[in-house]
């Protein structure tokens, strides 16, 4: 594999201090060429993926938003086509601006093996044709693409299946003697919580899941983990953040981990297996 680019650490760690029960987090590797939506990454009627990876992209002089709808579509077909073992990919567009892409092409491998062997088909028979069409459009390097391996937390209630949806990524650090025990005691906690909102709420698709670095995180923007939470809207996202800043557990939530305040992304999925 190509050695990883840290950049993307810089660009969603900022500072320490968000909130563990609804972290977020990101990590990844360079592509080597040797409930509907994103929920599909850790159902629980399929094995856990082994990497959710993330491409960084920048829009050229020449975007739009029609002409990006329209690559993906190119793309999903030609990941069709080429029978590639791939289970899921999403546009994710950040809410804030960022300096180091405007977009990220999220894609979710069943094996690191499926993965590589996508990569390097992609690389022989299939970029050219891709950077011819989409030069103008946006802009990408395997350099900064990046690779975390997915644990789901509590599965969706009920799936999301409009296709479009909200995400945080939240980056989270171990204090000192806290660990994945401690992680684990406040998941349980954060669960028992969201099965006592919906008893009252009414069943709801948001979900969670913790995503490890498949790479080592520079000294300087260190993590542990990355906690993503998945909405199917504003809206359930901030009933949700009501209900959880009145529980009991929330006053846990910085005691066993320092994380970074949540980055909100618009999702939108462009290719789903078997779809």
């Amino acid at each position: 594999m190509k050695s990883l680019s840290l950049l993307i650490i810089a660009l969603l760690v900022t500072a320490c201090g968000g909130k563990p029960s609804e972290p977020e987090a990101a990590a990844v590797m360079a592509p080597e060429a040797t409930q509907e939506f994103i929920e599909v990454v850790v159902e629980d009627t399929s094995p856990r993926p082994a990497m959710v990876e993330f491409v960084w992209h920048s829009k050229a002089e020449g975007f739009s938003d029609e002409a990006l709808w329209s690559a993906t579509e190119y793309w999903a077909n030609v990941a069709s086509e080429a029978e590639w073992d791939l289970r899921l990919a999403a546009i994710h567009t950040p809410r804030a601006a960022n300096e180091n892409f405007d977009f990220l092409w999220v894609m979710v491998w069943p094996t690191l093996e499926a993965r590589d062997a996508a990569w390097a088909d992609w690389a022989e028979n299939h970029e050219a044709a891709w950077l011819d069409l989409t030069g103008e459009t946006f802009t990408y390097s395997a350099d900064n693409a990046y690779g975390f391996a997915p644990t789901s937390g509590r599965p969706a209630t009920s799936m999301n299946t409009s296709g479009t949806g909200v995400t945080e990524y939240i980056f989270c650090t171990y204090r000192e003697g806290q660990g994945e025990a401690q992680r684990l005691a406040f998941e349980g906690m954060h669960g028992d919580f969201v099965d006592a909102y919906e008893a009252e709420m009414g069943a709801g698709s948001y979900w969670w899941a913790i995503m490890n670095p498949l790479f080592e995180p520079p000294a300087e923007n260190s993590f542990d983990y990355m906690w993503a939470n998945f909405f199917a809207s504003d809206g359930e996202r901030d009933a949700i953040y009501a209900a959880y800043g009145e529980s009991e557990h929330s006053s846990q939530e910085q005691v066993d981990a320092s994380c970074t305040e949540p980055a909100t992304f618009d999702s939108k999925v462009i290719f789903r297996a078997g779809a």
